[in-house]
């Protein structure tokens, strides 16, 4: 039989053999492959560290060095890798569990939009030259000029270790940006959305859980928050995840590669990211960035919505006695 017409965040509910477990299940399996690949990597990286710089897991773990410092390129690798490992955990629990076609996590097409993606990177680029420059002129309003000898970092610039850190990033963003919001904008969302009809639950829920994994300040945790919830609704109201992935791509290639150029005197993510200016640039950023999205995807003619054929076991009809 045919599905109703399925919402993205309720997508799981037409995958073949759905029972009410299978959320659960899947979010479970999705941790076990992830702890599973977290060991593999952790053995292949330790070497590496060993040979490169072997003080770096010992002073993250102290508190005296960044967990993701540009300085030092081999924290890049580890912190990106990390990250990447979660798209394989969630796609081999999906196939394992049956969940086919695992592509119904990139979008109600079972695939990514390949042609909506590369549109929304343009957007994307524009919104965050907009978001930057606007957080700029709020910050000069609201809060005072820095002395530049504070600002200054303390430490020498390594201007290969910096170009070393910028490869890894244009290398990794992309599948880091994207794994994370298989994750956020895609598991969590299909997982309470099976069990939940309202999208705002599979909206907000996780857009909170994934601003509280940063480190910021509360300007810092706000601003990711609202970069959350704004890409979880344009999941929701696109019927996939091409707008959350094409945004977390570009601006973090933006974030990290400010990071790695030392422009602002500091090369390491720190509690201290956030501002009140920046807030206000982000807010008219994604204004901006959620309203080009829905005229690009209602130009494109994308479809939001999705049919799926499953099978139900009918009841035996009892006999009619004479």
């Amino acid at each position: 039989m045919e599905t109703e017409p399925l919402d993205y965040h309720r997508l799981l509910r037409g995958a073949s053999a759905y029972r009410w477990w299978k959320p659960l299940a899947l979010l479970l399996l999705s941790g076990v492959f992830f702890g599973t690949l977290t060991v593999v990597v952790t053995a292949v990286v330790i070497p590496v560290l060993l040979l490169t710089d072997p003080d770096y897991p010992v002073q993250v773990a102290a508190g005296t060095a960044a967990a993701l410092d540009t300085q030092r390129p081999v924290s890049v690798l580890v912190s990106m890798v990390s990250i990447i490992i979660m798209l394989p955990a969630v796609l081999l629990a999906m196939l394992v569990l049956g969940m086919r076609p695992i592509g119904r996590i990139w979008s109600v097409a079972a695939r990514m939009r390949w042609g909506l993606l590369g549109r929304l990177f343009g957007v994307s680029v524009l919104t965050i030259a907009v978001m930057n420059l606007v957080g700029i002129a709020a910050g000069a309003l609201l809060e005072p000029a820095t002395d530049p000898a504070v600002v200054a970092n303390e430490t020498a610039f390594d201007a290969r270790a910096a170009l070393l850190s910028v490869l890894l990033v244009l290398l990794l963003v992309p599948l880091q940006s994207t794994a994370e919001e298989v994750v956020f904008r895609g598991l969590f969302m299909q997982v309470l959305g099976a069990w939940l009809r309202n999208p705002w639950f599979a909206i907000l829920i996780p857009s909170i859980g994934f601003a509280s994994l940063h480190i910021y300040d509360i300007w810092g945790l706000l601003a990711v928050g609202l970069l959350g919830a704004v890409s979880a609704w344009l999941t929701w109201r696109t019927g996939g995840l091409e707008a959350a992935i094409a945004i977390h791509i570009v601006n973090n290639y933006v974030a990290f590669g400010i990071m790695a150029s030392g422009l602002t005197g500091e090369t390491a993510q720190t509690t201290g990211d956030g501002s009140a200016g920046g807030l206000i640039g982000q807010i008219a950023g994604l204004a901006l960035f959620a309203w080009l999205t829905l005229r690009v995807f209602t130009r494109g003619g994308y479809g939001r919505q999705r049919i799926d054929l499953v099978q139900y076991t009918a009841e035996p009809q009892e006999r009619g006695t004479r």
